[in-house]
């Protein structure tokens, strides 16, 4: 009797999680807005005005994440600026590619010490208004600092049309093995860390942040903007390479007693195991094979996720205390989604927090299933597992 009450307690879990993520996720998207008005375009340089956001498609109804750099210059001098020294093994993109691959062979250094590259994902469009008229602009370049598998700094550029000034939208962005897409948690700190290599260096005369009052698109209101010196915008490797934070010491221990709870244990170990080896073999991989694409690499792992984690469970469940199974459910896998995400150096967004909550305790009705050898209660763990999966992959979460 008590074992059911502890099954229906996490099958609850599960559909509330699953509620509250897709609640978070609709919560979290930017209200529509109407038409361009006057007052929504910015004076930046030259005869454009600009509309400080940008867009799924060519209306402000597809408005996402809001423009936080501007370069006053063209371009093709804002890409050299970037990039730093021409001569440095800077990659191009292939535009059926979904992004670019690393080439770094530390691997380690390629998890916290990242690289300026070529970066093609989905198209966004930006606005422009000048003496002719409105025109909506699709991105010039883009460019990326990391690995399309693990956590990367995403810039989208747009030239204004006399090529005056380049906007650019600087996001956070990792790649979410559960949504099998990137996720981005935040635009504010990866605009100041473009800022900051210009900062004292002799490719710009002078960095400065202006407040211009945008509203929406995740937009703290500042824009920062870089004024490029004409004689070294080709020139100069790029100085003050960032490295990332890594949390260390996130190995959670199951408080057991090793001689009668050594599989739940070791079932804990395996189940983190496997998350934070999808992520480091995501990596690796694009690391070791510049042609491929990321996607494909992503592919396989995937499923070694969705197959690989409950078949853990059921192969290792059995003849388990059903409590402590679940326990080594929570605690190991739980501690590989915080080792992970500590290793990408992310904020979690409160929607994936309680989706991840969700997946625990589908994992959790399974291995408390196995281990008390009834049928019905992993079938219905296994059910909220698909479930839970299925809901990111058509977009509800």
């Amino acid at each position: 009797m008590k074992r059911a009450r502890v099954v229906v307690a996490l099958l609850a879990v599960v559909g509330v999680g699953l509620v509250l993520s897709g609640v978070f996720a609709g919560a979290s998207e930017e209200p529509a807005v109407g038409d361009v008005a006057d007052d929504r375009l910015i004076a930046v340089d030259g005869e454009y005005r600009l509309w400080p956001y940008t867009s799924r498609s060519r209306s402000v109804e597809g408005r996402t994440l809001a423009i936080n750099v501007v370069f006053h210059a063209d371009a093709a001098t804002t890409r050299a600026a970037i990039e730093g020294d021409p001569t440095a093994n800077w990659e191009e993109t292939e535009p059926d590619e979904a992004a670019s691959t690393a080439d770094d062979d530390d691997q380690v250094r390629e998890f916290v010490a990242r690289d300026w590259r070529d970066a093609h994902s989905s198209l966004r469009y930006s606005y422009v208004e000048g003496p002719s008229g409105g025109a909506w602009l699709t991105e010039t370049f883009e460019l990326h600092d990391g690995a399309y598998l693990g956590v990367r700094d995403h810039l989208r550029a747009y030239e204004s049309p006399d090529g005056s000034y380049t906007a650019i939208q600087a996001h956070e962005e990792y790649y979410d093995w559960f949504r099998l897409r990137h996720t981005v948690p935040d635009i504010d700190a990866p605009a100041l860390r473009l800022e900051s290599e210009f900062v004292e260096s002799d490719r710009a005369t002078d960095v400065r942040r202006e407040y211009r009052g945008i509203d929406g698109g995740r937009s703290d209101g500042w824009l920062s903007v870089i004024e490029l010196a004409a004689a070294a915008a080709l020139a100069g490797a790029l100085l003050g390479r960032r490295t990332r934070e890594t949390a260390t010491d996130l190995v959670r221990r199951l408080r057991t007693d090793v001689g009668r709870h050594a599989t739940a244990a070791t079932l804990g170990l395996a189940l983190g195991a496997v998350l934070v080896g999808v992520r480091v073999a995501g990596v690796t991989l694009e690391a070791a094979l510049p042609g491929a694409s990321p996607k494909a690499i992503a592919a396989p792992l995937y499923l070694v996720l969705v197959v690989g984690l409950p078949a853990l469970v059921v192969w290792r469940a059995p003849g388990t205390d059903p409590a402590a199974a679940a326990l080594a459910v929570v605690v190991g896998l739980g501690g590989g989604f915080l080792a992970d995400f500590a290793a990408l150096g992310v904020a979690v967004p409160p929607d994936l927090i309680v989706h991840r909550v969700a997946l625990l305790a589908a994992l959790g009705v399974v291995a408390i299933g196995r281990a008390a050898a009834d049928r019905s209660v992993v079938v219905a763990g296994l059910a909220a597992w698909a479930v839970g999966l299925a809901l990111p992959l058509m977009s509800v979460i």
